[in-house]
């Protein structure tokens, strides 16, 4: 096996060598990112990760070490930062839990690997060299605390993830009332009749009345100059929910849109891979706005990321003797966002209005 193992490796393109390296960890991982900030390209660091494994011939094992340890400090440099005694302890202890995902594979084919990566073709594969993927993932490399996508995959059309140049992220808590529903809904249709994309996380309240708006807005007379909506998962693509959007899930791609996630299809969407998702929301997007949110809701994670990346953050304002408005009210009262007071005044908080760019056709995995 150790012997096909290191076949695949070399025989693997970019698009595999990241889908594997993704299976590998378990979530957003700052040791694969600096891995990979440091060595030569993906294979680089699967081959290096196959030769090391305890199977391998010893004289391998410690040479594909020496290259993994090199790639790391390099990385870690490449942040401006110094790869510490500790740090190092970790990534061996992170090394053997890699091994074991990779020894877990069902096939040393990479055509086979390829295949049940995809679900048959089911999924379309996206890596950073890609025309649609988007540009806004590069600010999560600037930093050893944050962690780029290692690849993306995508249900629907990927073209949707790059027809706007500055998408509009839309978030809120899911427990949303009359008033955050018509903002919302506003908000999102407004921006899309205008030509923008619209992002949002899929789940209930907030993000489903963001996403059906975008729909709505498809499906109007000028059906041929909107944007279109991009829903990003916590979870792998095999997993998407709630059921309870299974109609909007299946209307988004109806109209054009996208699924992606960060995660293989299996990955269930645990709670904390919600927080970690809310990043890339905020990357994919120029503006973020947060439409009704609760003091605890999940979107002030996602407000806090958008003013991490510098992105344009509004807050749409609320009753302040209602609890549902409080998260709104906080970041505008903490100057953390700007006042978004009239949601249809769409060329306030998106770039001048457009028509969507031609779909990209990424390249095949």
């Amino acid at each position: 096996m150790s012997d096909a193992m290191l076949k695949m490796a070399g025989e693997a393109d970019d698009a595999l060598a990241r889908c594997l390296l993704t299976l590998c960890i378990d979530d957003a991982d700052i040791m694969m990112a600096a891995l990979l900030k440091g060595a030569d390209d993906a294979r680089v660091v699967l081959t290096s990760l196959v030769m090391s494994m305890q199977d391998m011939p010893q004289p391998g094992r410690d040479e594909g070490m020496r290259i993994l340890e090199r790639d790391l400090a390099l990385g870690i440099a490449r942040w401006g930062c110094t790869l510490r005694p500790r740090t190092r302890e970790r990534f061996v202890q992170a090394v053997e839990r890699w091994h074991a995902r990779l020894a877990s594979l069902p096939s040393a084919n990479p055509d086979s690997l390829r295949a049940w990566l995809t679900a048959d073709g089911a999924y379309t594969l996206l890596t950073p060299g890609d025309e649609a993927w988007p540009g806004g993932f590069s600010d999560l490399d600037v930093r050893s605390d944050y962690a780029p996508p290692v690849c993306l995959w995508v249900r629907g059309d990927a073209g949707a993830l790059t027809a706007c140049a500055e998408p509009l992220a839309v978030v809120g808590s899911r427990g949303m009332n009359d008033y955050g529903r018509e903002v919302t809904s506003a908000v999102a249709e407004e921006a899309c009749l205008a030509g923008h994309t619209v992002v949002s996380g899929g789940a209930m309240g907030v993000d489903a009345a963001a996403h059906w708006a975008a729909v709505r807005a498809a499906g109007s007379s000028c059906a041929g100059r909107c944007g279109r909506t991009v829903a990003v998962f916590a979870g792998g693509l095999g997993h998407i929910g709630p059921s309870c959007n299974e109609r909007l899930f299946a209307a988004i791609l109806e109209a054009g849109g996208a699924f992606i996630s960060e995660l293989c299809p299996d990955t269930p969407p645990l709670a904390h891979r919600f927080l970690l998702r809310n990043r890339l929301i905020a990357a994919m997007a120029s503006s973020v706005a947060v439409t009704q949110a609760r003091l605890r809701s999940g979107a002030l994670n996602t407000a806090n990321w958008a003013n991490e990346l510098n992105r344009r953050l509004y807050a749409v304002p609320g009753d302040v003797t209602n609890p549902s408005n409080a998260g709104c009210n906080a970041l505008i009262r903490d100057h953390r966002a700007i006042l978004l007071a009239d949601a249809r005044a769409v060329d306030e908080y998106c770039h001048p209005r457009h028509a969507p760019t031609a779909r990209a056709t990424p390249n095949e995995p």
